[in-house]
């Protein structure tokens, strides 16, 4: 859902800086648009083209589990039984439901709020990512935690839909072809509620999806997409949909603070990923404004904006320098802003977009992307100088999982 949004966002973004010959690459910026381009977006050539350069996430063993490791526990890692076979009946363990909820079908989605976290995953998961705002079809929530490829996506999602939205299949080529249904059956009831199992054929690969109403008039899903070995993965799906934990008023972490920005923008869009590893170094965090009006088509809205990101700042070795093969981490430097080296472009067009890299601030890159017209005269250099960076930290981490 989110992910569609983020492909465009990159293609416009690599279309405009084209005009800057540059062989750099923002491994987590690109990586947040690929997670799963392979599920909604497969002819974005643009956007693949940048995929295609991207550096996979740090691999992580079995790492997340429940925290009781009894006779009763859940199944351990993923795998469907029969490559698109029609499912069966479901007979197999339900566990208990998370108390937490949302009391009302979401009217608006508040990009600073954390809907919702994972309770529970299975083990061999690298990565985790939530997202919150306006997609290019509407507004709403995804989180997901998955195995690390940007072009072959296994893993665990959530899907969260405002009210009166109904969920469609998921889309595998162009922007309006579906996956087709294999077969669909009933689920056990997810924290009360009716549900279903789904079984898509995604470009001829099995994808659950687990289907519930977390309000009414409110859909949330749970899609399972297997790797080898393992148990069903109707199971899998039915043990993170009752272990996620709902809030309405919990607010989304970010390394760092906006601020200064011009009262016509609006914030549309929030985005945070990182590692499940404590040593793992690639999270990012990023927040978009936009400069239209909410009446605007939602793909009209995101085609004036400003973007702010944050990234660990790493240094190069040489390991780190062949993963890249030949591409680099940042826009290399031509200038310095407040003592830092920084990296800074404006498109000739007026029309264009200009762009800052500040490199090694307090242990981070922060990026600014504003099109023309979105900032005051003080452009991209003066919103970075009324950042609020005082709790940033090279080893800052999203909250993703309960604690």
């Amino acid at each position: 859902m989110i992910d569609e949004m983020d492909v465009a966002r990159l293609m416009r973004a690599e279309v405009e800086a084209a005009e800057t010959p540059s062989a750099v690459v923002n491994i987590e910026r690109a990586m947040t648009a690929g997670r799963r381009q392979r599920r909604y977006v497969r002819s974005a050539g643009a956007a693949l083209a940048v995929v295609a350069v991207v550096v996979g996430a740090v691999t992580v063993p079995g790492l997340v589990a429940p925290p009781d490791r009894s006779s009763s526990a859940p199944p351990s890692s993923l795998n469907l039984f029969g490559a698109l076979a029609p499912l069966e009946p479901y007979t197999g363990k339900v566990p208990s439901p998370d108390t937490s909820r949302i009391p009302a079908a979401l009217e608006t989605i508040d990009p600073t709020v954390q809907y919702v976290r994972f309770g529970w995953l299975p083990s061999g998961l690298a990565s985790l990512q939530y997202g919150a705002g306006l997609t290019q079809s509407g507004p709403g929530v995804f989180l997901n935690g998955h195995s690390g490829d940007p072009q072959n996506w296994a893993g665990v999602s959530v899907d969260l839909y405002p009210k009166g939205v109904t969920p469609k299949a998921p889309q595998v080529m162009g922007v309006d072809q579906r996956a087709p249904v294999v077969s669909t059956v009933p689920a056990p009831d997810v924290r009360g509620a009716a549900a279903t199992f789904t079984l898509y054929d995604v470009d001829g690969t099995d994808r659950l999806t687990l289907r519930w109403q977390y309000a009414l008039d409110g859909w949330a899903e749970v899609d399972v997409s297997p790797w080898a070995a393992g148990q069903d993965a109707r199971e899998i799906a039915l043990h993170v949909a009752q272990k996620l934990r709902f809030s309405t008023t919990e607010r989304v972490r970010m390394p760092g603070r906006v601020l200064g920005v011009p009262q016509n923008l609006r914030l549309i869009y929030a985005t945070v990923n990182g590692p499940l590893t404590p040593d793992g170094w690639r999270w990012y965090a990023g927040v978009s404004y936009s400069a239209l009006p909410p009446t605007a088509n939602p793909g009209t809205q995101w085609s004036k904006t400003l973007d702010v990101s944050f990234s660990p700042y790493v240094e190069m070795t040489d390991k780190i320098r062949a993963e890249l093969d030949g591409k680099l981490l940042h826009e290399p430097p031509n200038t310095t802003i407040d003592g830092h080296q920084a990296a800074f472009y404006a498109a000739a067009d007026p029309s264009g977009l200009e762009r800052l890299d500040v490199i090694d601030v307090r242990g981070m890159v922060v990026r600014i992307d504003a099109h023309h017209g979105t900032l005051d005269e003080q452009g991209t250099k003066g919103l970075f100088q009324r950042l609020d960076l005082a709790g940033a930290k090279q080893d800052w981490r999203p909250s993703l999982m309960v604690d």
